[in-house]
């Protein structure tokens, strides 16, 4: 089953989007990027703090700093991606969907969505567990902008 869709990943939280994807998307997604900093940004749903503090625990434990920009629309985020240089970003957001789902968008460094080619090797890290955690004094940072 392929978790990327048209834009990003979207579910009804803690049935489809639990924590536990968050977090692995987090590991994964760091672990294809090695190193640098993401941007992550979220929209205002009662889920996406949940999703964010998951997705940015996954980031931090391979050793990608993060910048988290808060609650923004999505392109701030897109915006912040390309203007502070990083690696990426993800917009936690669900957009025009029913309050009950969430979703992740994950971006390239200009800040536009991520290439179709990448999704894939973004899920069989998921499939086959292969992250890149690091020791206790080589996980990334957070920086709150």
């Amino acid at each position: 089953m392929a978790l990327f869709g048209t834009f990003g990943i979207r579910g009804i939280v803690n049935r489809d989007l639990t924590p536990e994807l968050a977090l692995k998307m987090g590991m994964s997604f760091a672990t294809f990027v090695k190193d640098g900093s993401l941007v992550v940004g979220r929209d205002g749903r009662s889920s996406s703090e949940m999703i964010k503090n998951s997705l940015i625990s996954g980031i931090i434990s391979c050793g990608v700093n993060v910048i988290d920009i808060g609650m923004v629309p999505t392109p701030v985020t897109m915006f912040a991606t390309k203007t502070l240089k990083t690696k990426g970003g993800i917009m936690i957001t669900a957009s025009h969907n029913p309050p009950e789902y969430n979703g992740m968008k994950f971006l390239e460094p200009n800040g536009m969505g991520l290439k179709k080619e990448k999704e894939p090797m973004i899920e069989e890290r998921i499939k086959k567990e292969d992250f890149n955690l690091k020791n206790w004094d080589k996980i990334g940072k957070i920086e709150k902008k």
